[in-house]
C-alpha cells in the first residue's frame, strides 16, 4: 500500500484528497485491475469526521479497493457547500481516471461512498451528474470519468426531512433549492445504490434513506436497502475501531453487518 496526498483545483480553488493505493502483488503473473472507492465523510456540513475517513478506507482497501478520501467543501463564511462540492467530486473522479494506467484501475468500477452529510453530496451527484440536462446546467460536462454505483450510510437526503433543522443552515449549504431534495433529481440514468440506516437515528431520520430508495425503485434502478432496528447516528464501521471512547453505543454488532452486506452487494453488481 502507498498513501498519496494530492492537491486538486476547481474554479481556481484548491482542495486536497488522500489516496490509498494498493500495491501490486508480485506473485501474480498478470496485473490485476482494481475498483476504486471515493469516500465523502460526514460531519453535518461543518467538519469532516475522522471516524469515516482512514478507518473506512483501510477496511475497503483490505477488500481490494483503491480508496480516495475527499474532504469536500464545507459551510464557511465565504462559501456555500454547493455547487463547489459537486465540482470537487467530479474533479476527483477525473483525477482517478487519469491514474488508471499507473495504478491498475478499472474505470468501470468507481464507487462513491457517502456518510451522513457526505451522503447528501454523493446522492445529489448521483442524480445531477447522470442526467445530461442537469450535468450541463451545473457545469459538470467539463470533467471526464464516471461512477458505477454509490453507497449511502445514514445519509442526509432531503433538507425538509429532519436535517438541517433551520432554513438559515439550509441556505448556508446552498441557496439552490433544486439541491435540497436529492431524491427529486433521480432519473432513469442514475446509478445503483446500497443504502443503510438505523430506525432510531435521532439526528437524520430514516425517512431520508427511504425517500431515496423509493425514488430509485420508481425509476427501476437497482437498490439494496437495510434499515437496522436500533442504533445512533454516525456509527461508521460500528465496531471497536470507530467506537468513540467512552461511548459504547457506537459499537453495534447488528449494524456492523452493513460491511459484509455491501461486499455481497458489490459481487451482485460485478464490482467485486
Amino acid at each position: 500500500m502507498s498513501i498519496e496526498r494530492q492537491t486538486l483545483s476547481v474554479k481556481e480553488q484548491a482542495f486536497i484528497v488522500d489516496a490509498y493505493w494498493l500495491t501490486p502483488i508480485p506473485d501474480f503473473e498478470h496485473p490485476v485491475k482494481h475498483p476504486v472507492m471515493i469516500i465523502c465523510p460526514g460531519g453535518g456540513f461543518t467538519y469532516h469526521s475522522g471516524r469515516e475517513t482512514t478507518p473506512v478506507a483501510l477496511r475497503f482497501l483490505a477488500e481490494g479497493f483503491h480508496v480516495i478520501v475527499l474532504p469536500y467543501q464545507l459551510i464557511s463564511s465565504t462559501e456555500t457547500v454547493y455547487p463547489l462540492a459537486l465540482h470537487q467530486l467530479a474533479k476527483t473522479i477525473e483525477w482517478v481516471t487519469d491514474q488508471a494506467g499507473e495504478y491498475d484501475i478499472d474505470l468501470d468500477r468507481i464507487v462513491l461512498t457517502g456518510f451522513s452529510a457526505g451522503g447528501h453530496v454523493v446522492a445529489t451527484y448521483n442524480g445531477i451528474a447522470t442526467d445530461p440536462i442537469h450535468r450541463a446546467d451545473y457545469g459538470l460536462d467539463d470533467y471526464r470519468g464516471h461512477h458505477a454505483a454509490i453507497v449511502l450510510n445514514y445519509p442526509v437526503i432531503d433538507f425538509d426531512a429532519g436535517f438541517p433543522i433551520d432554513d438559515a443552515t439550509k441556505q448556508q449549504i446552498t441557496v439552490d433549492q433544486t439541491l435540497w431534495h436529492a431524491q427529486k433529481n433521480i432519473t432513469a440514468a442514475a446509478k445503483p445504490a446500497f443504502i443503510w440506516q438505523t430506525a432510531t437515528d435521532a439526528l437524520v431520520p430514516a425517512t431520508n434513506s427511504l425517500l431515496y430508495t423509493l425514488a430509485l425503485q420508481q425509476h427501476k434502478i437497482p437498490v439494496e436497502y437495510h434499515l437496522f432496528g436500533a442504533g445512533v447516528h454516525g456509527l461508521s464501521l460500528a465496531n471497536h475501531v470507530t467506537q468513540t471512547p467512552g461511548k459504547p453505543e457506537y459499537a453495534n454488532t447488528v449494524a456492523a453487518q452493513w460491511v459484509p452486506l455491501v461486499l455481497d452487494w458489490f459481487k451482485l453488481m460485478a464490482i467485486l
